[in-house]
């Protein structure tokens, strides 16, 4: 009976010491999680690889190619460190777990973990030592930027002046940047097209690009008050250049036209996506077609240009024709103004003054003639 309540107890002990394991693995690998893919609320809070280290990396706008560079070792060396760190915490936790390995596992067992989790940072030390040598003549990142340099592609610093051009470029306020996801940022520039990553940026030159629309899916975006429907769509980026690595990209439907007015070369869609319209084209779209059901006006004098776009002439009048005209009923009043808008600036101005949505177009409702004035009207009142 003694016996039986030793080994009862002992079993005890042996599940409790196994369920402290896995919930100090568990939250330690819950941390290394928000070391390789931090959510916005840490990159908000500044405990980031990039913010620790900020004073020795540097800032993007002075130097872009060079923060980058710096960026990538740091972060390589970094994420090493997790594993032999996961073994720290767990023998300053657990302290019984090395006599139990060394007598249950084998004799070296705990110099062998040791020795295997030390091999990821002795490798990455050396990897970034070989980066390092010539002004970082070795990194990726600079052997590509040396394949556009204008001298020897071989000198340790044929990178420098390329560096130099993207990193002014990068500077300017009409760049193309968005954030794909917390490792993974877009950016577009005048002349170059990159893709940022924890360990890696991929650079091609604009004139070398070929873009081409690999696919496309939905996916649904839930906050606390609302959720939408949006599309990401897939672009291969590959380059004419040799020696330049191919990459994919990842935007949104609406991220995808703003890029497309930055890049040079058009991207081919030679699979046929269909990229689905944002909020606001879609409701430009339907305004469209319900003001082309109303009955045309002609004018003799000429008109001036639109004030919003000032690219073509005025080409929308407001024509009172609902049945009321007591404005302090709700009802409708006579405009006299002249067409002062084409009708795709007076439809953006319209939605964004009203907060129209596509649902919400009919002729109940009802808002100032124009973003100036105050009388009210209607859709079908809209006539070019």
């Amino acid at each position: 009976m003694t016996n039986f309540h030793g080994l009862s107890l002992y079993s005890r002990n042996v599940e409790k010491m196994a369920a402290e394991i896995w919930c100090y693995s568990l939250l330690y690998w819950l941390f290394a999680l928000i070391v390789l893919y931090p959510p916005d609320e840490v990159v908000s809070a500044g405990l980031t690889i990039e913010a620790l280290l900020g004073s020795w990396l540097g800032s993007q706008l002075s130097g872009f190619i060079q923060y980058h560079v710096r960026r990538t070792a740091a972060t390589l060396i970094v994420h090493s460190l997790l594993l032999p760190g996961y073994f720290i915490m767990l023998f300053n936790t657990q302290p019984w777990v090395i006599e139990w390995a060394n007598s249950k596992i084998h004799r070296n067992a705990v110099i062998l973990m040791v020795v295997v989790s030390l091999a990821p940072v002795i490798m990455a030390t050396v990897l970034v030592a070989y980066w390092r040598k010539n002004n970082w003549n070795k990194h990726p990142l600079c052997r590509t930027l040396s394949l556009y340099a204008q001298t020897d592609v071989y000198s340790p610093h044929a990178w420098v002046a390329v560096a130099s051009n993207v990193n002014t470029e990068f500077r300017r306020v009409d760049k193309f940047s968005t954030k794909v996801n917390s490792v993974c940022r877009v950016v577009a520039t005048d002349s170059w097209l990159m893709k940022v990553t924890a360990y890696s940026v991929y650079i091609t030159h604009q004139r070398d690009a070929v873009l081409s629309l690999e696919g496309s899916f939905d996916q649904r975006f839930i906050s606390h008050n609302s959720s939408m429907d949006t599309q990401l769509l897939t672009i291969c980026v590959n380059s004419v250049k040799e020696g330049i690595s191919p990459f994919y990209i990842r935007l949104t439907s609406i991220e995808y036209s703003e890029l497309e007015r930055k890049i040079i070369n058009p991207v081919v869609n030679a699979r046929q996506v269909v990229i689905m319209q944002s909020l606001s084209d879609r409701f430009l779209s339907a305004f469209t077609e319900a003001v082309k059901e109303n009955p045309r006006v002609f004018l003799l004098e000429e008109q001036d240009m639109c004030i919003g776009c000032m690219a073509v002439k005025a080409d929308v009048k407001l024509q009172r024709r609902c049945g009321t005209t007591n404005a302090g009923e709700g009802g409708c009043v006579t405009c006299y103004c002249r067409p002062m808008w084409c009708l795709t600036c007076l439809g953006k101005c319209w939605s964004q003054w009203t907060g129209l949505l596509l649902d919400r177009i009919r002729t109940s409702q009802k808002c100032g003639c124009l973003p100036e004035h105050r009388v009210p009207l209607v859709v079908q009142h809209f006539a070019f």
